[in-house]
């Protein structure tokens, strides 16, 4: 699956600017009221400026070179310090995902990631930097029953279950894009500390089948 755009709510569009583009670096295009499109390699995320924006905070994923880890954590740690775990790590690896991650909050306090996916083929010499995100590669979607929305994203969108599933927890999709279905109130990982809700997402993707949809909760 390929997220090739992904909308979200800010109470400020101002300070998103200021936090992807201007700290982080990452490309900002078509500048225009009341929305901000940033540039994540092959994918688009959108925030969109809403002053009564619900409450509770975001999580998503960037995909990053899988031998560019250390590189990717230490480039993040530049800006923003990395979130622990209740037991206190800030790198995390995933026996089975085969997978390495960091975690940062960003100016709304969403909780955001960088993940190096050892399955995938895209390591790469080149120095890095803004440039090596290579695509959204994750959504958290927060619903009350989650068997019930797999099953709908399974069924009518052709998308795989990947790995594990619960009924509070699943992920469907592939390594280069994928929906994060929780269960309404279950804490997002690593601090535990954030209830998922549900919160205004728009996501552009690619189905199974190849086609072009998009879903909006």
């Amino acid at each position: 699956m390929k997220i090739h755009r992904l909308t979200l709510d800010t109470a400020s569009i101002e300070s998103a600017a200021e936090f992807y583009g201007d700290m982080l670096g990452l490309p900002i295009a078509n500048p225009q009221p009341g929305m901000l499109e940033i540039t994540i390699g092959a994918s688009v995320l959108c925030f969109r400026e809403n002053a009564h924006k619900p409450r509770g905070v975001y999580h998503f994923a960037f995909n990053v070179p899988k031998n560019q880890f250390v590189q990717a954590g230490d480039w993040l740690a530049d800006y923003v310090p990395l979130l622990a775990s209740r037991d206190g790590m800030r790198s995390f690896h995933s026996e089975s995902w085969n997978a390495d991650m960091v975690y940062f909050r960003d100016m709304a306090g969403n909780i955001a990631e960088l993940i190096a996916r050892q399955t995938l083929d895209d390591a790469t010499d080149a120095p890095f930097g803004p440039a090596s995100l290579s695509c959204i590669s994750e959504i958290g979607i927060a619903v009350d029953d989650v068997p019930a929305t797999v099953a709908t994203l399974t069924t009518e969108y052709k998308l795989p279950l990947y790995h594990e599933a619960s009924d509070t927890f699943a992920s469907v999709g592939d390594e280069r894009g994928l929906f994060i279905v929780v269960q309404n109130g279950r804490m997002w990982y690593p601090e535990q500390t954030q209830p998922a809700l549900p919160l205004p997402v728009t996501v552009t993707f690619e189905d199974g089948a190849g086609a072009a949809q998009t879903l909006t909760w």
